[in-house]
């Protein structure tokens, strides 16, 4: 939704501003074993050998001693590139090899409704 701003050529007016930055579609690479915002879905960027995701809760997730720890982790194993799930985790984190932050993308449609802009 815009913000509303005066309109230049009537004060007693107000028009349309531009559109917030979670009116569009956008990407995020999160560092592995860190707290972010659900996202819409998740995507593989590389190949990866083992990657697991968080869904616990923000308080969940701040009680956990070791954050790295795999146990704390739904095991999805190998992902081939150009895998998209419709998942929502909280974090993630992937075996030695695939601790690089690019090759999870985390996926947000932009609108109030989700549904995604273009």
């Amino acid at each position: 939704m815009p913000n509303y701003i005066q309109d230049p050529n009537d004060s007693k007016k107000q028009i349309p501003g531009s559109p917030p930055d979670n009116y569009y579609d956008r990407s995020s690479s999160p560092a592995t074993a860190s707290l972010v915002k659900t996202p819409n879905s998740i995507y593989a960027v590389a190949a990866c050998d083992g990657v697991g995701f968080f869904f616990g809760s923000s308080a969940s997730f701040a009680a956990l001693t070791d954050k790295t720890d795999s146990t704390n982790y739904e095991n999805f194993g190998a992902l081939p590139i150009g895998t998209r799930l419709d998942i929502h985790p909280t974090a993630w984190s992937g075996s030695a090899g695939d601790m690089d932050n690019n090759r999870i993308r985390f996926i947000y449609k932009g609108g109030l409704d989700g549904s995604g802009r273009p």
